[in-house]
């Protein structure tokens, strides 16, 4: 997105906003699909619930990776068939069960012994189906928070165990396969070696599988999907797998920007500048030490830059981790300047609050150079409308 963009849609729209440039969305599908030729892609709402975004997906034949009730109903309000869908998460209580098996969602990735033990009432209502999700203990080589796949984590199961329970799902003719997801922001495949060899072992004792579901947590903005399709694609043949894929992050994060003005400039030692969003809109930074490229954005007659700025990008709230970037280096900084936070397009406004009764920022979709609103900003009858209603 241009500059002239940016400018236009913070004039219009005001800031924070988020921006979701969809040719962006659709260049990553289809390098995804270049390199994963006929795997399922069932896109992990967790990472941008956006409407629009969603529909803009479910018309490029995207299906969907959800883990609560309000993912499966955006889902299907953006136009996701419950067929085209897959429930995981350590969730999947009775009333999400229920749900889920009421509508026919397609697969089902189990995440512990308790979870097959709701299904088992819904089968005879349901023609879903069912991946076990088998934990290796492994190191991802990631982020501790994001290193799903380790021994230490909370999801799915350590190999015997799995089997075990595959072994009891089977038994009923619903195992379709294993579910391996190891973890986020993946960018050393040779991760994947040790799973595929766990997964030759694991299929060939389950000769009847016919799905594997490999997750997703490919790294932004460059994961050598090449190398991930080596390993997985001949698994995926040798023993005639159907091969889905849940990319989340991998399709939105570039595509996303979060403008936001310049309230105020400190100097000092680090220097800060004060801007009008922080945790409340991105938490990346506060929660993961998540680092976003940040820049300004220069109007076409800004002839005049202020001096080379560099320090801390700041939020606006009373909290020291309330930060955009640490020690960053831009160029002519002023109140009043607009920034343009990249990589923005997961777990953005995904995560964003309403601490210190801030007030969540807009959504605009981009598509052809046109923009347009996707989610209004809110307001502060937003804050207290559902306490009114009590």
């Amino acid at each position: 997105m241009t500059d002239p963009l940016l400018l236009a849609i913070a004039e219009r729209f005001g800031t924070p906003t988020y921006v979701y440039d969809l040719d962006e969305v659709d260049a990553r599908l289809a390098s995804l699909r270049r390199a994963l030729p006929g795997a399922a892609l069932r896109y992990a709402v967790k990472a941008n619930p956006s409407g629009a975004l969603l529909r803009h997906l479910a018309g490029g034949d995207v299906g969907a990776e959800v883990i609560t009730r309000g993912e499966l109903e955006r889902a299907l309000r953006a136009g996701m068939i419950p067929a085209t869908q897959v429930l995981g998460g350590p969730r999947q209580d009775p009333p999400l069960v229920a749900r889920a098996a009421e509508l026919g969602v397609g697969l089902v990735s189990l995440d512990g012994e308790r979870q097959w033990d709701h299904w088992l009432a819904y089968l005879e209502l349901t023609p879903t189906r069912f991946l076990v999700r088998i934990n290796p203990g492994l190191d991802p080589h990631t982020h501790e928070h994001l290193a799903t796949g380790a021994a230490s984590s909370k999801f799915g199961l350590a190999p015997p165990a799995a089997e075990a329970l595959a072994r009891r799902v089977a038994a009923t003719g619903r195992l379709a396969g294993f579910h391996l997801h190891v973890g986020s922001m993946i960018r050393d495949v040779s991760v994947y070696d040790a799973q595929v060899e766990l997964l030759e072992g694991i299929y060939r004792r389950f000769p009847a599988c016919d799905t594997l579901d490999m997750g997703g947590g490919f790294a932004v903005p460059d994961f050598p999907l090449e190398g991930f399709a080596r390993r997985i694609l001949p698994l995926a043949a040798r023993h005639r797998l159907a091969l889905v894929v849940e990319p989340g992050r991998y399709l939105t994060a570039t595509a996303g920007t979060l403008l936001s003005r310049v309230l105020h400039v400190k100097p000092g030692d680090p220097a800060h500048v004060i801007a009008d969003a922080g945790m409340a809109d991105l938490l990346r930074p506060a929660l993961y030490a998540a680092e976003h490229p940040i820049r300004r954005v220069t109007p076409q007659a800004d002839r005049d830059p202020a001096p080379a700025w560099r320090g801390d990008v700041d939020g606006p709230l009373c909290e020291n981790a309330d930060r955009l970037g640490s020690d960053r280096t831009l160029d002519g900084v002023r109140p009043g300047d607009l920034l343009a936070v990249g990589q923005a397009g997961a777990y953005g406004f995904a995560m964003a609050s309403n601490y210190a009764s801030s007030l969540r920022p807009a959504e605009v979709v981009v598509q052809a150079g046109v923009a347009r609103a996707a989610r209004r900003r809110e307001r502060p009858e937003d804050l207290w409308r559902l306490e009114d209603e009590c």
